[in-house]
């Protein structure tokens, strides 16, 4: 269990950054998108973190958070998220509970964000974006594959819920492990405190 858990840490780290990387240093390669493709919330992100990362050296700490919560954090579904994370254990959580754990998961993500933005070495990456799947006309999955020469190929697929006319993000794979499931060992004994302790095996009476 602690060996798949750390793996899962390891791909969630290996997502932030790959998400976080700037595209002078890799190539799309992709048909035309417009802003109802779900995969075009995908390659108008990486386009803004391109601006932002070539001032990255004159950036502060203050800027670099602003940048985050006003271009990427915009784009992932929290209360969906959320709801995923919590499982049967939102059963017995209040409603303020919830906002706050919902609160403790975006600043966790938030902060990752800022840990792990311009510390990826992305001179020789490339990123393959593939055609959005779609599951119906409200969820879709956008692909990627990342290359570098001195790693193997990493698999990026992001879940994506459509609200509105907005597609956001409910969960990304790295190579098949889910943020999501990481995120729920992460806050686990978190989560125990909300668990109805053990009744017993029911019996019945006659």
């Amino acid at each position: 269990m602690m060996r798949s858990i750390n793996k899962q840490s390891r791909n969630l780290i290996t997502f932030i950054s790959l998400l976080l990387i700037s595209t002078w240093s890799f190539a799309y390669n992709a048909p035309a998108l417009t802003p109802k493709d779900p995969a075009y919330v995908i390659q108008t992100t990486l386009d803004q973190i391109t601006t932002f990362s070539s001032n990255s050296d004159k950036i502060n700490p203050v800027q670099l958070r602003g940048f985050i919560e006003n271009k990427i954090i915009p784009h992932f579904d929290f209360n969906n998220m959320s709801h995923w994370i919590t499982g049967r254990y939102a059963d017995n959580m209040t409603e303020q509970d919830k906002v706050d754990f919902q609160r403790n998961l975006r600043e966790t993500f938030l902060s990752s964000l800022s840990k792990h933005l311009g510390s990826f070495d992305a001179k020789n990456t490339r990123v393959q974006l593939y055609p959005a799947r779609y599951r119906g006309p409200a969820e879709a999955f956008v692909s990627t594959s990342v290359y570098r020469p001195d790693n193997l190929p990493v698999r990026l697929d992001f879940r994506m819920r459509r609200e509105d006319n907005d597609w956001k993000i409910i969960d990304v794979k790295a190579n098949g492990s889910s943020a999501v499931l990481y995120y729920r060992q992460h806050f686990i004994s978190q989560l125990r405190q909300y668990q109805k302790p053990y009744q017993g095996p029911y019996q019945a009476s006659y």
